[in-house]
């Protein structure tokens, strides 16, 4: 049975050497699986040593040690499934503001995953031509320009009429994204679509409830394929972070 951790080990160090070549050792949060990788690796090992007669562990540190791995099994669980059943939230028609989140820039180059929620925008605009679209996301570093200007420039080149725009270049993450924006919105009731990768829907719908919006609902765009996993287990890390630090307060 402990041979599991083994597997594990194997399977997360797996994964980083996909990650790491089909993205680059620099992409966002694949360092993860390495540490994941270390982390049941030794786990396997303590038990292999254990079963071997090698070391001895008292009974109650091992109930412990398995009573929390099983407390934050359950954890991350849940939180995935509440991720996944927003994955394909569909936005209704009679929004009156888009808040489209912004994500990291090249120099003035838009990322195939910033694209894919800027053509989900794109689209709910050209046939609700009444919402308002707020564009949210401030200049990060390697950023030319503010993430909000640059998803401005895409929207307006395809057709959109940019005084239908606003844009909120003050945040820095998906907290500010919410709070910076929700600003921008006077009566806190209107119908407010939140444009986001689909594994990030569930997390900002909750920010958008703890400033204050309560008529929301969610626009997710697809994700990639190869990345999906490490996005979804860094967006449980994500929403944990946040309930630590109080960012849900006002969404329960």
């Amino acid at each position: 049975m402990y041979f599991i951790w083994l597997v594990l080990s194997i399977l997360c160090l797996s994964y980083y050497i996909v990650c790491a070549a089909y993205a680059g050792i620099h992409s966002s949060f694949i360092f993860i699986w390495l540490f994941g990788s270390v982390f049941f690796g030794i786990l396997f090992a303590l038990r292999w040593a254990e079963v071997k007669k090698i070391i001895v562990f008292p009974h109650f540190l091992i109930y412990i040690i398995y009573t929390f791995i099983a407390i934050c099994f359950t954890i991350f669980v849940v939180i995935e499934a509440m991720i996944v059943k927003n994955m394909n939230s569909k936005p209704d028609d009679d929004c009156k503001y888009m808040i489209v989140l912004g994500c990291q820039i090249r120099g003035d180059m838009i990322t195939k995953s910033l694209r894919m929620r800027l053509d989900v925008a794109y689209e709910y605009a050209k046939h609700n031509p009444e919402v308002i679209i707020i564009v949210s996301g401030g200049k990060g570093q390697g950023e030319n320009t503010s993430e909000a200007e640059a998803m401005y420039r895409y929207l307006t080149q395809k057709g959109i009429d940019g005084n239908r725009i606003i844009k909120e270049e003050q945040s820095t993450n998906t907290d500010e994204n919410m709070s910076y924006s929700a600003e921008l919105i006077e009566n806190k009731e209107d119908k407010v679509a939140i444009v986001t990768s689909n594994f990030h829907i569930f997390r900002a719908k909750l920010l958008a409830k703890a400033k204050g919006l309560c008529n929301i609902c969610g626009a997710a765009s697809p994700s990639d394929s190869i990345l999906l996993v490490n996005y979804m287990v860094r967006e449980a890390i994500g929403v944990v972070k946040d309930f630590i630090v109080g960012n849900f307060q006002k969404s329960f």
